[in-house]
């Protein structure tokens, strides 16, 4: 049974954007890639000025996903577009690639390409540019060398135009996204989830829907998954309620009870078989309204509780939610990942919430986001402050906190405005963000929202007074974008450097080799560096500094 009306926001009306128009035959097919820009409807860019077809030249690691936009151009006419692509081949070896067509949204006031969904046909429209996704899942034994084949776009009434492709694969291999380093926090909104597909949450359906959707956050390596102790930890931010995942009651005896069935099934879910298996994030202690809802069952309504750091009521609704909630994770086995998350909470707060977790529940360690560190990050095991403020987190500090074994990273969300995952971001400043961590020694990265879904994302990323595209990077029916992959593009980049880093043992030539990559990509992804939109230009330059550290080391 879906959910009521009542226990959800408005029904969206179920419309896909489409471009309005009729569909004759096209006069002409040009393609290009566009590796690095983000695609407008209504630009002429990249077809406004003569475009001489060039080859696509990829180069990867085996284990890693090469990918790519393309565009295409259809003349003054309309036409229905088809993609397909060959395999890649080098005599006897295959690599599959794959090929579809990326779909537009509104964001703000321009319409811009970035939903990747699997469709290999589409009607286009005259005046619009059709991007193409192009990617390629390298094999972990897929033999080095050089593989060819071909992308082909095709239309009634012209000729097909064909796409040369050519895959360098490097003698290096990544592990398995399971294995990679990175801390990578994109927050979970399963609400959202059930929903758009007007399903029961918690329910069979729910988790067959969730499934593929996690499974993608869980193969760029992501390591905390979301949890909620109580109602709308963040005050109702998102377009979808936030409900609590354990039910607190206070019996007709006074005693209070908590309720963990949600919570373990959505854990046992994504830990168990998602296998996102590092942290578990216990939003919130000190949620932005400092309020508790439980059910009173001698009143047989809910009520609500003021818990405020530092009044009495703080340490009486905490002290034993903490003592019951610890017992329970240790008979689950998942105590020593539990964090109870904060964000974005006065220093004096945590304070108070960390002095009751260290009292009640000692096995579980406190994260949390700040705008920009204090004397207080010393003390706390998962900190992430925005990137603005991460210079200060740096030096002395970083090398403190990794020597006791905490965790440093860092967050964009509304601030800065560059660099950042937008919908109208530029493709290459995500790819961006995760090279910085890597330079500069960070343990990964943090964003609030992986899909808290608006109203209806195919038609908008608008949301409130986020910016648009703030609140998610993938999209319903497990779509992913352009954001997300150059997102998993410079978590990959992370993976390889610090590949390479741990090769500094070799010898003393190998230590000077990567003693030269960090000094150069230091010098790249910098604080200040990161607002000059030159991050195009950065991520190319780090990934030629990678492959020289690759091509040095093998030469030893």
């Amino acid at each position: 049974m879906a959910q009521s009306p009542s226990d959800r926001h408005p029904h969206y009306d179920v419309t896909d954007y489409h471009i309005n128009g009729v569909y004759p035959n096209a006069t002409e097919l040009k393609i290009a890639a566009v590796p690095d820009n983000r695609l407008f409807l209504g630009s002429s860019y990249p077809f406004d000025e003569d475009c001489v077809p060039e080859e696509l030249i990829l180069k990867a690691w085996r284990g890693e996903r090469s990918s790519c936009q393309l565009a295409v151009y259809t003349g003054y006419a309309q036409a229905k577009l088809r993609v397909s692509c060959s395999p890649l081949r080098m005599g006897n070896e295959e690599i599959a690639a794959t090929a579809s067509m990326v779909r537009y949204t509104k964001a703000g006031q321009r319409i811009t390409a970035d939903i990747i969904g699997s469709e290999k046909e589409c009607s286009h429209s005259a005046g619009a540019h059709r991007p193409i996704w192009y990617a390629v899942d390298v094999p972990q034994d897929a033999q080095p060398g050089t593989y060819r084949g071909t992308m082909t776009v095709s239309a009634p009434g012209c000729e097909p135009v064909v796409q040369q492709v050519t895959l360098e694969v490097l003698p290096a291999t990544l592990p398995e996204p399971g294995d990679w380093k990175i801390h990578l926090d994109l927050w979970q909104y399963p609400y959202s989830v059930a929903r758009w597909h007007d399903v029961e949450p918690w329910s069979d359906a729910h988790f067959a829907i969730m499934r593929p959707l996690m499974k993608r956050l869980a193969e760029a390596g992501q390591k905390c998954i979301t949890c909620t102790l109580l109602d709308e930890a963040w005050n109702a931010q998102t377009y979808d309620w936030y409900p609590s995942m354990v039910r607190w009651v206070r019996g007709k005896d006074g005693v209070m009870r908590y309720d963990y069935s949600v919570l373990d099934k959505w854990l046992h879910f994504m830990h168990d078989e998602i296998g996102i298996r590092e942290q578990i994030s216990c939003y919130s202690m000190l949620p932005w309204h400092l309020s508790i809802k439980y059910y009173d069952e001698q009143s047989g309504e809910e009520a609500v509780v003021k818990a405020e750091p530092g009044k009495p009521e703080f340490e009486a609704m905490w002290a034993p939610f903490l003592r019951d909630f610890h017992r329970h994770m240790q008979e689950k086995g998942w105590a020593e990942k539990t964090c109870i998350a904060i964000d974005e909470r006065p220093d004096r707060m945590v304070r108070e919430a960390m002095r009751l977790v260290r009292e009640n529940a000692p096995l579980f360690r406190i994260a949390s986001a700040v705008d920009k560190p204090s004397e207080l990050t010393r003390e706390v095991y998962n900190i992430s402050p925005v990137i603005t403020h991460a210079d200060s987190a740096l030096g002395p500090l970083l090398r403190e906190r990794k020597a006791e074994g905490k965790i440093t990273t860092f967050y964009v969300c509304m601030q800065p405005l560059v660099p950042n995952t937008y919908t109208t971001s530029a493709p290459a400043e995500a790819e961006w963000l995760g090279i910085f961590a890597a330079a500069n020694h960070l343990d990964g990265f943090l964003r609030w929202a992986y899909n808290a879904w608006n109203r209806n994302p195919l038609q908008s990323t608008d949301f409130g007074y986020w910016t648009t595209g703030d609140c998610f990077l993938v999209y319903p029916g497990n779509r992913s974008s352009i954001r997300f992959e150059r997102l998993r593009d410079g978590i990959e980049e992370y993976e390889k450097i610090n590949q390479l880093r741990a090769r500094a043992s070799e010898s003393p030539e190998a230590a000077a080799i990567i003693d030269s990559m960090n000094t150069r990509l230091a010098a790249l992804f910098t604080v200040e560096r990161s607002s000059l939109r030159e991050h195009a230009a950065d991520v190319r330059s780090a990934r030629s500094i990678i492959e020289e550290t690759l091509t040095a080391l093998n030469a030893q």
